[in-house]
C-alpha cells in the first residue's frame, strides 16, 4: 500500500505538470507571438493579437494571394520539420462573427516563395473547404485540383480542424468538426509535391481575401505537427527537440 502511495506521489510531482501542458506546437498562450514563428504581410493587409489562449487576426478586404505578382496574403511560417513525412494541423474559426465573411480564405500552407509555389487548405468563401494552389501564374481551385469537403460533411460557421498530410510528394487534405471526430479527408494531390523539398519552402497559416471580400476577423486555436517530440517545463513552458525543424 506504502508503495503505491509513493508511486502516486511522485507521478503528481514530476508528471501532471507534463500532462496538462503538453499539448500542441502553438497553443497561442501568453500575448506575443512565438518565436517560431516569421510573420509576412508585405502590403499591411493584417493585424494579430494573441490572448487568451488564440490568435485573432483582423484581415483587411482585398489582402489577395493569387499567380505571381499578386502578393497580398497574410502568412505565418516557419521551417518544416527534419522529417520526409509529417502533418500539420491547426484549428480556426472562420465565422467569428456568425457567418464566414464572403471572398476569403484562412488556412494550413505550403509555401515556396522563389518558385511562387503554394498550397492553401481551408474554409473558403462561406462555401466549403478547399484546395487552392499555384505554381508561378499556374492557379487551380476546387474545379482543377478536385480536394475539397462540403458544408453538409463539415460545417464552416464554427470551429473548423484542419490537417495537412505530407508523404513524400503527396499532400493529403483533412478537416472535421470537433475534436473528438474522426478526421475527413478531402482528397490527395501530387502535383506541387516536387515544389516542397527540403530548404526551398516553408509551412504555416495563411489569410487571404480578393474581390468581393470584406474586413474579416479570424481566430486560431493552436498550431501542430504531431510528429514533433514535444516536452514541457515544470512551470508550463512548451518546449520543443527544435533541431527536428532548423536541420
Amino acid at each position: 500500500m506504502m508503495n503505491k502511495i509513493l508511486v502516486f506521489i511522485l507521478l503528481t510531482t514530476f508528471c501532471l505538470p507534463y500532462i496538462v501542458y503538453a499539448v500542441n506546437l502553438d497553443d497561442f498562450n501568453g500575448n506575443t507571438l512565438n518565436k517560431m514563428w516569421t510573420y509576412r504581410d508585405p502590403k499591411g493587409n493584417g493585424k494579430y493579437t494573441i490572448k487568451d489562449g488564440k490568435m485573432t487576426i483582423d484581415l483587411k478586404a482585398g489582402a489577395d494571394m493569387y499567380i505571381q505578382g499578386v502578393d497580398g496574403g497574410v502568412c505565418f511560417l516557419m521551417d518544416p520539420p527534419n522529417l520526409d513525412n509529417f502533418s500539420i494541423e491547426m484549428m480556426v474559426n472562420p465565422a467569428v462573427n456568425g457567418t464566414m465573411p464572403p471572398a476569403c480564405q484562412p488556412g494550413l500552407l505550403f509555401f515556396n516563395e522563389g518558385k511562387w509555389a503554394y498550397s492553401i487548405w481551408g474554409p473558403y468563401a462561406n462555401t466549403d473547404i478547399r484546395l487552392e494552389d499555384c505554381i508561378g501564374g499556374s492557379y487551380r481551385w476546387r474545379a482543377d485540383a478536385k480536394v475539397g469537403i462540403d458544408t453538409n460533411q463539415v460545417a464552416i460557421d464554427k470551429d473548423v480542424y484542419l490537417r495537412v498530410t505530407k508523404t513524400g510528394n503527396k499532400l493529403e487534405f483533412f478537416a472535421k468538426g470537433s475534436a473528438n471526430d474522426k478526421w475527413l479527408s478531402g482528397g490527395t494531390d501530387e502535383k506541387l509535391g516536387p515544389n516542397y523539398t527540403k530548404g526551398d519552402y516553408k509551412i504555416g497559416i495563411c489569410f487571404k481575401s480578393w474581390g468581393g471580400s470584406v474586413n474579416s476577423t479570424f481566430e486560431v486555436d493552436y498550431f501542430d505537427i504531431p510528429e514533433l517530440p514535444k516536452a514541457v517545463s515544470p512551470s508550463g513552458k512548451l518546449t520543443t527537440t527544435w533541431s527536428a525543424i532548423k536541420k
